[in-house]
């Protein structure tokens, strides 16, 4: 064991004087830092584009005026440098007219409307649509009445569809408050 002498136990007297006083004194108040800031929320604009594509594909033949059909967000939202709206985030359309293709060669109809995206629980309205129209058979009825008689008036038109993978651009609605950045 080593010897401090009279000088060193001197100093570690000093040193150690200060210590014992502060834990004698009372505690200092503790520091007490601000909460952190809950993330803001975000605007996303009325009349900001989005990019998106059909999942499956919607045609007059199986569906309905009043069909439901999937899209995703094909390119991320960004305003202002962040990204509101990720790539792939699910979004909505509806039939509002489905005519199927007749006799006589008449084509298909259809028109779909845009109408949300679905990000979290959070359902932000969009505007858009889209028509589309079956090829005509009326060619084909009359080759098959040329070549059948009046049976070839039941030839049919084509089916009006609009396909997976085809890309659509919708706007937002209205102005929406988002809770955080996804």
């Amino acid at each position: 064991m080593k010897s401090l002498g009279m000088g060193g136990l001197f100093a570690a007297t000093l040193i150690a004087a200060p210590v014992a006083a502060q834990e004698t004194a009372s505690a200092p108040a503790a520091i007490v830092l601000p909460e952190p800031a809950a993330p803001s929320a975000l605007m996303l604009p009325r009349d900001t584009p989005v990019h998106l594509m059909v999942l499956n594909e919607v045609s007059t033949k199986d569906h309905d005026a009043g069909h439901r059909f999937r899209l995703r967000v094909d390119k991320p939202v960004v305003v202002a440098g962040r990204t509101l709206v990720p790539a792939g985030t699910p979004a909505w359309g509806e039939l509002t007219e489905a005519e199927s293709s007749g006799n006589a060669g008449k084509s298909g109809k259809l028109s779909a409307r845009l109408t949300h995206i679905e990000l979290g629980s959070l359902a932000i309205p969009i505007e858009g649509g889209t028509t589309a129209d079956g090829k005509s058979g009326k060619g084909e009825t009359l080759l098959g009445v040329l070549a059948m008689g009046p049976l070839g008036l039941f030839a049919k038109g084509n089916n009006a569809k609009i396909k997976a993978g085809e890309k659509m651009t919708a706007f937002v609605a209205e102005d929406t408050q988002l809770p955080h950045a996804p």
